[in-house]
């Protein structure tokens, strides 16, 4: 595996060192005398970096960033009980929620079985019906997108509109004359 060099911006401490230690089994004690800092701020590293000390926890950032999904929606799926959190805590006005490495597989299997926008293809939020934003509708109303069958009964239908206005313009004209 390779290792990035990728820095605590507080110190010139390499994250990855202090990840691959944890994960060989090292203590937080030990990996803090290792480096040169404390156990409490080699937690704080490691909670900060990979979402937890435990390497099979997954932070809601990360969840994020590995689906594609803004953090809102996955705030919304952890409510509607979709998916549940391993651990939680409160920190003054914030919420923290550590999840399992298979809540990512549960999210896709959920988004197989319920309604994608048609045009991003991401989940449609609560309160919309058939596209994710107003962007998406917009684009989705676009005259290019339609089936052809759609097109051919928008043709009928200015046809028809065309059609019924002629008469009304020729029952007005002919009105006036009289």
């Amino acid at each position: 595996m390779q290792t990035r060099a990728v820095t605590s911006p507080r110190t010139n401490i390499n994250i990855d060192t202090i990840y691959n230690m944890r994960q060989s089994g090292a203590t937080l004690q030990r990996i803090g005398d290792e480096v040169g800092i404390t156990k409490e701020r080699v937690r704080q590293i490691l909670v900060k970096n990979h979402g937890s000390t435990k390497h099979q926890l997954i932070s809601t950032e990360q969840l994020c960033r590995l689906l594609g999904l803004p953090r809102n929606r996955v705030i919304e799926l952890y409510q509607d009980s979709v998916i549940t959190p391993v651990a939680e805590w409160n920190r003054g006005n914030h919420r923290y929620l550590l999840f399992s490495a298979t809540t990512a597989e549960q999210i896709i299997s959920y988004y197989k079985t319920h309604r994608l926008c048609s045009i991003c293809r991401r989940p449609i939020p609560r309160g919309r019906r058939v596209y994710c934003s107003e962007q998406c509708y917009k684009e989705g109303h676009k005259y290019r997108y339609k089936s052809i069958e759609a097109k051919q009964r928008h043709i009928r239908s200015i046809k028809r509109y065309t059609g019924r206005r002629k008469q009304l313009v020729i029952r007005n004209v002919n009105h006036h004359l009289w």
